[in-house]
């Protein structure tokens, strides 16, 4: 996405008396490195279910000959956990097709996080919903924003703060200023 095209998409979410004061898109590089943890499990998770299914495989064929011959397709119950396993190894690739399709925006209002596709996605953060505003610079000034909220996600025994990235800015130290004075506008 052309710098044009991300200010064109945010132009057209902004609402009346909101000015712009900054936008970007995604690094889809960087997105796809954060990614990488997530690749890493999903190796040895589709690497067993392969393994599983060939031991299921050579195990049913000398029992199918002798049996029932609905033996011979008990190997492909492990397709579903080979296709998951498949998945999260191609998680950075997911993560660079999505970073190439968002935009971020900081109005005077809020932190906006829109991704196009499909179907439009637009995650707005008002002042009230930003806890805190960390970043990371790397040479070049360039680097990751990292907003905390105040929501949270509740799965099973554990609750997780939600997080908003913005990957790969440039003037990472600027756009961190404009978020922290968002902050510093919560009632």
């Amino acid at each position: 996405m052309t710098p044009s095209d991300a200010r064109g998409m945010i132009t057209s979410e902004l609402q009346a008396g909101e000015s712009l004061q900054w936008t970007g898109t995604a690094d889809a590089s960087r997105a796809a490195i954060s990614a990488l943890p997530a690749m890493l499990f999903g190796i040895p998770f589709a690497g067993f279910a392969l393994f599983w299914m060939t031991m299921a495989y050579h195990g049913t064929r000398t029992v199918s000959r002798s049996s029932s011959p609905l033996f011979s397709v008990f190997p492909l119950f492990g397709v579903p956990f080979l296709l998951i396993g498949l998945g999260i190894v191609s998680a950075p690739l997911f993560a660079y097709f999505k970073a190439l399709k968002t935009a971020y925006a900081i109005t005077d209002k809020r932190v906006l996080v829109i991704t196009d596709g499909r179907a439009r996605s637009v995650k707005s953060y008002t002042p009230a919903d930003i806890v805190s505003v960390d970043h990371m610079e790397r040479a070049g000034g360039t680097g990751d924003v990292i907003i905390r909220t105040n929501g949270v996600i509740q799965q099973r025994n554990s609750i997780s703060q939600i997080n908003v990235s913005l990957l790969g800015v440039s003037n990472v130290k600027d756009v961190a200023r404009l978020a922290l004075n968002l902050h510093s506008q919560r009632t």
